[in-house]
């Protein structure tokens, strides 16, 4: 078994008469944890955690009398979140100073242990549901696990952990009685059980239960009170409702229903999401290839749609030499007798009726999986082959969502410092030395309807998704451009010396020579040089000439009186010439003819683009006939999920050039 270590909210409620005090920890609310010892981030599965309803409470880890805080007698594990509430029982000087600190404020933390008795590794880019989230690996989930003991500390493992302290209530007497009760009593009484709570909730209740044991209105605040306990009813029985409805809908989508319950779709949205998915075009469940020959002539029929869109050299290089050999019978095939040919490879009966046999071989078997297989291929191939000036620059980066990304300029930190015999390692600092940035979809549909297949109609493969994927390639490009010309925050500037103007910031070999010169020159915030290296040239096409002799000509002339002048190009081959119109394009916002940019290589990015899950390609998906009663057509779908930013703007040097 592995012990681990979980940093945790801690709640200390105060006493109410002739009762002991209380305390109540958030102990985990089922997201990723950073913990010592395992290699990834870990997520405990909450179902499989094992507690029993006595978990001893300690001071500092340490398990003796003295620093024994007390046991809880409720745990609450809704399979989302783990909050444990109990009773304070120890006596001893060490418990008494807990408690006095957090009377006057002091936020304690506490430290969860657990026993791992069985764990999952979840590789890169693989998704996994656990607690009702969604999470990438590459990550470990705690199957099984085991609580032993919480531990309060003055600081936990993880900084970023937060206390929530209950006020210490005051406690109104009636005839010499406490008339108040404590929190967990409170909400009995407004008919909520504490330890059953969402940690949202919990914390919107605790606002109220402080806010009127210690108003100077209990009355007021207690009408107050009761209209927002109202309302919470309300809305925790309405989430009830769409909760249950999602898991109804989304029975045999596990993976659907956690991203409805966390993103608050509503059932028809769920519903909407489900009838896609179960629509989405895999091989279908009842074809059964019964041995490898069958699975080659399935391959067959994608290399032949290859080969019939004038991709054959792409389908060899995928299916090798073997397979394309074998497949040539059908190379020169109309599109229906494919349908015929995949109907065979199926055994199934072909009808009479050529409609009724395009209908059949496209509603189930090999054929819609050879199309969907050719057109992905057909794609990601035409996308490769797309003109992308932002490679040789940018730096790519995967997104595990659609969420706001914090990333870490490269060349942060400085130096390393010389360490004198049992000196003290400094800390780099890097709080200035961030970006944000995040992925967001493209998308666009088409289809092959069933009078395409009969006329032999095979444009939507040689022409249609090879446009998509240069359509994809474009948008990204134009994103690029954008981001660059734009020069939010003017990351660009002279301010961080990466910017330069004037009269002679033409492109020719002078100013080239100065912007080699800044390039080189540039250090970090602590004053070291980073020792960048000049490695692209950006220009638009007005200047490609002029960028193609500075760095390609073998030698330069110079006319001129006097001293004998040398020969040679010194800056031949001293970067790679990347060439983009939309840097003079008139139609983007920022645009100039006469403007260009020296970058140092993608390891020091002052431009990252980035992918969502680490897919560099667009995604392509297929649907069957019966997508939509109202057509005929196979329907395909492209979507590409992803984004830019400028990251680090010491990598790279902008001259406004002259017009």
């Amino acid at each position: 078994m592995k012990p681990l270590a979980l940093t945790a909210a801690l709640n200390l409620t105060a006493a109410q008469a002739g009762k002991p005090r209380r305390f109540k920890i958030l102990a985990y609310s089922g997201g990723l944890l950073v913990v010592d010892g395992f290699e990834h981030p870990v997520v405990v599965d909450l179902a499989g955690i094992k507690a029993t309803a006595a978990i001893p409470i300690l001071i500092d880890h340490a398990a003796d009398v003295d620093h024994t805080l007390g046991q809880t007698n409720a745990v609450g594990n809704d399979g989302r979140s783990l909050v444990l509430a109990g009773n304070i029982t120890g006596q001893s000087q060490r418990v008494r100073d807990v408690i006095a600190q957090s009377d006057a404020g002091y936020s304690w933390q506490a430290s969860i242990g657990c026993s791992v008795e069985q764990s999952e590794r979840i590789p890169a880019g693989q998704t996994v549901a656990v607690n009702g989230q969604l999470f990438v690996g590459p990550i470990i989930v705690a199957r099984r696990s085991v609580l032993r003991e919480t531990s309060v500390l003055p600081v936990g493992a993880d900084a970023t952990t937060s206390v929530n302290l209950a006020a210490k209530m005051k406690a109104a007497t009636q005839e010499g009685k406490m008339t108040m009760p404590n929190f967990e009593t409170w909400c009995v009484d407004h008919g909520f059980d504490a330890a059953e709570l969402s940690p949202e909730a919990c914390a919107f209740l605790q606002t109220l239960f402080d806010a009127e044991t210690n108003s100077t209105d209990p009355a007021a605040t207690s009408a107050a009170s009761a209209a927002a306990i109202l309302n919470l009813r309300a809305t925790q029985s309405a989430e009830h409702d769409r909760i249950g409805k999602i898991n109804a809908i989304a029975s045999g989508h596990p993976t659907i229903a956690a991203t409805a319950i966390r993103n608050g779709w509503s059932a028809i949205e769920t519903e909407n999401h489900v009838l896609k998915a179960s629509q989405r075009m895999h091989t279908p469940s009842n074809f059964v290839r019964g041995n490898s020959d069958t699975a080659t002539e399935a391959q067959h029929l994608t290399a032949s749609l290859m080969v019939k869109a004038g991709y054959s050299t792409a389908a060899e290089k995928m299916f090798g030499a073997n397979v394309m050999e074998q497949s040539r019978r059908l190379h020169g095939q109309s599109l229906p007798d494919l349908c015929r040919a995949a109907l065979q490879i199926d055994g199934r009966e072909i009808p009479q009726s050529r409609g009724e046999m395009i209908r059949a071989s496209l509603s189930t078997g090999s054929m819609p999986v050879a199309l969907g297989d050719s057109a992905n291929k057909i794609l990601i191939e035409a996308y490769k082959q797309a003109p992308a000036s932002w490679r040789s620059f940018a730096a790519v980066k995967p997104a595990a969502n659609f969420k706001t990304q914090t990333g870490i300029r490269p060349t942060f930190g400085g130096d390393l410092y010389q360490l004198a015999p049992g000196g003290e390692i400094k800390h780099g600092n890097f709080t200035e030395e961030t970006y944000e940035w995040s992925v967001d979809t493209f998308a666009k549909m088409f289809s092959i309807d069933r009078r395409q297949i009969i006329n032999d109609d095979a444009s939507v493969f040689s022409d249609v998704i090879p446009g998509l994927a240069r359509a994809a390639m474009r948008s990204l490009n134009s994103l690029v451009s954008t981001k660059l010309l734009a020069n939010a925050g003017s990351f660009f500037s002279t301010g961080n010396s990466n910017y330069f103007d004037g009269a002679a910031t033409n492109l020719q070999a002078s100013s080239l020579a100065t912007a080699i010169k800044m390039l080189r020159q540039m250090k970090d915030g602590e004053g070291n040089l980073l020792d960048l290296q000049p490695a692209v040239l950006l220009v638009p096409p007005e200047l490609e000439q002029t960028a193609l002799a500075l760095l390609h000509s073998s030698e330069v002339q110079r006319v001129a009186t006097g001293d004998l002048q040398p020969t040679g190009n010194t800056f031949k081959d001293i970067a790679q010439l990347a060439v983009e119109p939309r840097l003079s394009d008139s139609t983007f916002t920022g645009y100039s003819t006469v403007a260009w940019y020296l970058f140092s290589n993608a390891m020091n990015a002052a431009v990252i683009v980035g992918f969502l899950d680490g897919n560099e390609s667009p995604t392509l998906e297929t649907f069957g006939l019966d997508h939509d009663v109202n057509t005929l057509a196979f329907l395909f779908r492209v979507y590409f999920d992803f984004g830019c930013a400028l990251a680090d703007h010491r990598a790279a040097i902008r001259s406004k050039g002259a017009a």
